[in-house]
């Protein structure tokens, strides 16, 4: 056990969480502003000598730790080896909880602004040598001016989609737009979830990201809309964490005809595949997203899809291969007080229950949505578009850590059989 590990347990062990709790309201500004020092100070930023590092929640199941573990499997794909580093334990409380000294290379964050300060000050700021980038997602026109000036500590921002990048306007590093990448194999051979002959539709959101936001209330209304009374036609709103909201989850099921049906749980992503695979049509009628992973996960799948024509998705997606339901801009009303003093889209009910009703009743437009929206994820999305929007030093040196990667392997004895 080192020193620092050491004095760390002590730390921990001296100061109780209730103790340190106490303590954080004064030592919390004084660390914040230690690590933000050490965090903006010189760190090699253009040596690429060392490995590839990928940073992040690698057990969480929310969007931007998934999105940690797509960019480690990236690189991999292209056959080039990452360290993954692990930042689920990282709280803002201790400099270098790791007491790992690394030799430098490209840091990829893949976390918001606001656990940034944390991951660094876990790691140590002094050990992230090299070449750092932040992965960051946000929602809505503007950044908060935190996030802008918490780019300094980064070489490079980089956003999964434009409208993010433009989020960041006046942000203390550059910014570059990197969408998230899939893996066609993932989407091949999925198979469907069992259903009736009914005309599916099907919505997905974690409450955690504001129901105001992915708006299942305006899906609700456009479905009954193309629909009304119609048993024939079924509506799935899949949700998770309801139980948080239960005020919310109880609106939701109270303003859901007999034909819309909720299912408040938590699915292992296969469950969530098939179900999507199954639907005759996915709908986000969202009023904002950073990028829209299951609306791309959608059309990877070959489920045709409807969505807001605002905000991230539309990187990925135009009427050549969805269903774009055109929006206003309304100032932000958010009952769960998650986003607040900004504009927002407010979808046109009426033509997303007109595209619901043609995907229903015209099978060659769902046929030919289908078959483009599978060509444009492998067009923008695939790990070697992804590759094409990393700076030249990245791939430079992803391209030498694959090329040394094979060399390896085929310096190594064949086993006998």
């Amino acid at each position: 056990m080192s020193l620092l590990t050491a004095a760390r347990r002590a730390w921990r062990a001296a100061l109780p969480p209730q103790l340190r709790t106490i303590a954080q309201p004064v030592l919390g500004p004084a660390l914040k502003a230690y690590v933000r020092r050490q965090a903006e100070a010189p760190h090699d930023a253009g040596d690429f000598s060392g490995p590839i590092r990928v940073v992040g929640d690698f057990g969480g199941s929310y969007g931007i730790a998934h999105s940690a573990i797509l960019c480690a499997r990236a690189f991999e794909a292209l056959g080039a080896p990452v360290e993954k580093v692990d930042i689920s334990g990282a709280r803002l409380d201790w400099i270098g909880a790791t007491d790992a000294a690394r030799s430098p290379g490209a840091w990829i964050f893949h976390c918001n602004a606001p656990e940034l300060l944390a991951a660094l000050a876990y790691l140590g700021p002094k050990n992230v040598r090299g070449p750092r980038y932040g992965y960051w997602a946000f929602e809505l026109p503007r950044a908060p001016k935190s996030w802008l000036r918490d780019a300094g500590m980064m070489d490079e921002v980089w956003v999964p989609s434009s409208f993010t990048g433009a989020s960041l306007d006046g942000a203390r590093a550059p910014v570059r737009t990197v969408p998230v990448p899939l893996f066609m194999e993932d989407y091949r051979d999925v198979e469907a979830a069992p259903r009736d002959a009914r005309f599916l539709a099907v919505t997905l959101f974690d409450f955690k990201s504001s129901m105001a936001r992915k708006n299942p209330q305006g899906i609700i209304a456009a479905f009954s809309r193309a629909f009304p009374g119609d048993d024939t036609a079924r509506l799935v709103i899949k949700t998770q964490n309801g139980k948080l909201f239960p005020e919310l989850l109880a609106k939701l099921r109270a303003m859901a005809p007999p034909n819309v049906e909720v299912i408040d749980e938590v699915w292992p992503y296969a469950q969530v595949k098939a179900l999507i695979a199954a639907a005759d049509a996915v709908v986000s009628l969202h009023r904002a997203e950073g990028f829209g992973l299951i609306m791309a996960e959608a059309m990877a799948l070959g489920t045709p899809m409807i969505g807001t024509g605002w905000s991230g998705n539309l990187d990925f997606m135009d009427e050549t291969c969805a269903m774009v339901v055109p929006a206003r801009l309304v100032p932000v009303e958010d009952p769960q007080g998650i986003y607040r003093g900004q504009m927002w889209a407010e979808p046109d009910i009426d033509a997303a229950a007109e595209a619901l009703r043609r995907i229903r009743t015209e099978p060659g437009l769902a046929q030919r949505l289908s078959e483009a929206g599978r060509k444009r994820v492998i067009e923008r999305l695939s790990p070697q578009a992804w590759l094409a929007t990393l700076p030249d030093g990245v791939q430079r040196a992803a391209l030498k850590a694959a090329a040394a990667a094979r060399r390896a392997d085929l310096s190594r004895p064949a086993s006998r059989a």
